[in-house]
């Protein structure tokens, strides 16, 4: 692993000026005072020996708002991330929320003998085309499905909600029996080795399956193939394209309801890596107002400015959180609308659980994922 002071050269840390706005922008920083961006880099600068003991490095969510406001583009997020790899190198472990159950599950994937039944989860209507060279990554869904049902948040939706926009648009696609998960919250923990045992194993099992491209619509999923799965393995040949990217999709208003028998008023909360990390905008705006009957209002934060879902990855989670949480969750109950949309499962489920743990300012809104919304949609206009 590179030493700290190639990291500080890598990540621009040594530009840092030291003039705050990282920390004036930081959801984590409005709600903790001891929590703050630019110490966290002053510290590593001027007391190296001492950083990886510091507990604030643990607190990022990885929201990368202090990046997109730094006059100097300082990679915060990678350095952090190196900071908890060297961390947990001296043995110091995080907190992980849910009893690190997210956290077990992909260790187990990682294991090479691991055999996996996945696929029971997929309808037939969908329709997996095995000899297809392109796959659609579902990554972790199938999973989440079964740790987070008190909470009502089925992932798999999202994933089905997408196949059948791809196979309206004419596109056929694999699933993959023994994918396993992409890594992103291993490697933002930390966890490099976790990270580059799943990544080989997904390697392996593209590789053996004919797959030349891989489409996702997990936001986070969509960055650690896209980004850093290039970074780490030099047999990564493989095409990554983001649903909302595939031409075919942004033809979606000829698949919706036409007739505009359901009048509803949503809000969109950009997730942080669709958002921020790779400035996706306007997709997932376009394809929620190719709907008949829909009305999109903005939150006061959006786009570049939203605010983060505030849990990433899988790490405590606690009051702190929650507040960078209710306060989403007030911009999307003073916007009026019935639905709150998000084209990230965790979005979904950091937001909902939120909403049920307590009252707050949008506890009637329903918290909804854009791809389970458009095919339902779709479903409508072929029935009539």
């Amino acid at each position: 692993m590179a030493e700290l002071k190639d990291i500080i050269r890598q990540t621009k840390a040594q530009f840092c000026l030291d003039c705050g706005k990282c920390t004036a922008v930081c959801p984590v920083s409005r709600f903790d005072a001891k929590f703050s961006p630019r110490l966290i880099v002053r510290k590593a600068l001027r007391h190296p020996d001492k950083i990886y003991a510091d507990e604030n490095i643990w607190s990022c969510i990885g929201c990368n708002m202090c990046t997109v406001r730094c006059n100097y583009n300082v990679s915060y997020v990678d350095f952090i991330r190196y900071l908890r790899m060297k961390s947990r190198e001296n043995g110091t472990e995080p907190v992980f929320s849910h009893a690190g159950v997210p956290e077990s599950f992909m260790h187990l994937m990682a294991r090479k003998e691991t055999k996996q039944n996945r696929l029971g989860w997929i309808p037939d209507d969908v329709g997996i085309d095995t000899s297809s060279g392109t796959a659609f990554f579902v990554g972790c869904a199938p999973y989440f499905d079964a740790i987070f049902q008190d909470i009502g948040v089925r992932a798999t939706d999202s994933s089905i909600g997408a196949m059948r926009l791809l196979k309206a648009a004419g596109i056929s696609c694999n699933v993959l029996a023994d994918e396993r998960c992409c890594g992103h919250d291993l490697i933002l923990s930390g966890d490099l080795s976790g990270f580059l045992d799943l990544g080989h194993a997904n390697i392996e099992e593209f590789t053996n399956r004919g797959i030349k491209k891989i489409i996702v619509s997990c936001p986070e999923c969509y960055y650690t193939l896209k980004v850093d799965y290039p970074r780490y393995f030099n047999d990564w040949n493989f095409e990554v394209c983001h649903i909302t990217e595939v031409p075919e999709i942004s033809q979606i208003s000829r698949h919706t309801d036409a007739n505009g028998s359901v009048k509803r008023k949503v809000t969109y909360h950009d997730s942080c890596k669709l958002g921020r990390y790779f400035k996706m905008y306007d997709g997932p705006r376009n394809l929620l107002n190719s709907i008949a009957g829909v009305e999109l209002v903005e939150m006061e934060n959006n786009r570049e400015n939203a605010v983060c879902c505030g849990a990433s990855p899988w790490m405590y989670c606690g009051s702190i959180n929650k507040q960078v949480q209710d306060e989403r969750l007030r911009q999307a109950g003073s916007t009026g609308a019935e639905m709150m949309v998000t084209s990230c499962p965790k979005c979904q489920i950091h937001l909902t659980c939120a909403q049920k743990s307590h009252d707050n300012a949008a506890e009637d809104i329903r918290i909804v994922d854009m791809y389970h919304l458009l095919s339902q949609s779709l479903a409508r206009k072929e029935k009539d």
